[in-house]
């Protein structure tokens, strides 16, 4: 496996990404007075600022700030965007930890557009890897002998 595949799934350290207020309005087209609003509701919350001062936001929180964006613009209230903004989050959080917990390798076959990833030991038979692999677009699962 090459060094981009072995590194791909490694811990980004996203949570380390601060912006101050008007660096998420910037991004996310929401204005400052409503991202301030929004974290007195609760439904997004800034880091503590060396300052005191400023606002300053993770990345993650800028995400959320956009997703919740995107459902007031589809037709939701502000209560009903940030529900579905936390649950989305709370998807993509759990497939992050389980593929950081699970992912050890993968290959990718461009030309045939086919692609294998081992997600390592199979609990109930601990000398066999479980490893999806895509076939002609489709998903298939199989067991791999690692005493080999």
């Amino acid at each position: 496996m090459d060094e981009d595949a072995s590194n791909l799934l490694k811990r980004m350290p996203i949570e380390d990404l601060i912006l101050g207020i008007g660096d998420v309005a910037a991004a996310t087209g929401v204005s400052q007075s409503q991202i301030r609003y929004w974290e007195s509701k609760g439904y997004i919350h800034s880091e503590v600022a060396t300052d005191g001062k400023n606002r300053k936001f993770s990345y993650k929180t800028v995400l959320k700030v956009q997703q919740i964006k995107t459902y007031l613009d589809d037709g939701y209230t502000l209560v009903g965007a940030a529900k579905r903004s936390q649950r989305r989050s709370n998807y993509f959080d759990t497939l992050r930890s389980f593929f950081e917990g699970r992912f050890v390798n993968m290959a990718i076959d461009e030309d045939n557009q086919q692609a294998s990833i081992d997600l390592g030991p199979f609990d109930p038979e601990p000398g066999k890897n479980l490893v999806a692999q895509r076939i002609d677009g489709h998903w298939h699962f199989q067991l791999i002998d690692t005493k080999n």
